[in-house]
């Protein structure tokens, strides 16, 4: 990610915070830079429009953040952004993803990812997905 990108970045980050996570309770742009820090986060682009972000926890592996602007959904930017963390990481990578966002469980299935570990326990509830693949 360029200075410059951080913005539409942070765009990105709180339009899906206030429409998709109600269990935040006041979403805020500066709300980015506390949650991706220290992290690797690269950036997708479309003719010259950032599409999308992914950021990765390079110790663990651990692909923390990845989203994908309204517009660009569908396109092939989510792929990307995974392609993209396999060449970062050194081991295998994991995430977590909500019970209840079924698109999202789709869409990682569909890239090779599986339910690791379940924890309903958590707010939201969430599974521990792996990359099969990687």
């Amino acid at each position: 990610m360029k200075s410059g990108d951080r913005q539409a970045v942070a765009t990105i980050y709180l339009r899906d915070r206030q429409l998709d996570f109600p269990w935040v309770a006041k979403p805020d742009i500066a709300d980015f830079d506390r949650d991706s820090r220290g992290e690797r986060v690269l950036v997708a682009e479309i003719d010259g429009q950032i599409a999308g972000f992914a950021s990765l926890m390079r110790v663990m592996d651990f692909i923390h953040l990845l989203f994908v602007a309204p517009a660009f959904q569908h396109q092939g930017v989510g792929h990307a952004l995974i392609e993209a963390m396999r060449q970062e990481a050194v081991g295998t990578l994991t995430l977590k993803c909500v019970i209840r966002n079924e698109e999202a469980l789709k869409f990682y299935a569909h890239e090779g990812f599986a339910i690791k570990r379940e924890d309903r326990f958590a707010v939201p509830a969430n599974y521990t997905l792996v990359d099969t693949l990687n």
